[in-house]
């Protein structure tokens, strides 16, 4: 868990780097992102856990 944390951060700051060179405004692009993720994204992992919790509830 703690090398996907770091590898996430190292990606995010190289990302962060990167963009400007393509003249692509970070500061507008990260909310966004944000948004996307939690309509789109954290619903899904969301209903995946719920699962897994009524899954383990019926094995007791």
């Amino acid at each position: 868990m703690k090398n996907l944390i770091i590898g996430i951060i190292v990606l995010l700051v190289l990302w962060l780097l990167i963009l400007p060179l393509f003249n692509i405004n970070s500061s507008y692009l990260i909310p966004n992102v944000i948004e996307w993720a939690t309509k789109f994204i954290l619903p899904w992992i969301v209903l995946y856990w719920i699962i897994r919790l009524i899954k383990n509830l019926e094995k007791i």
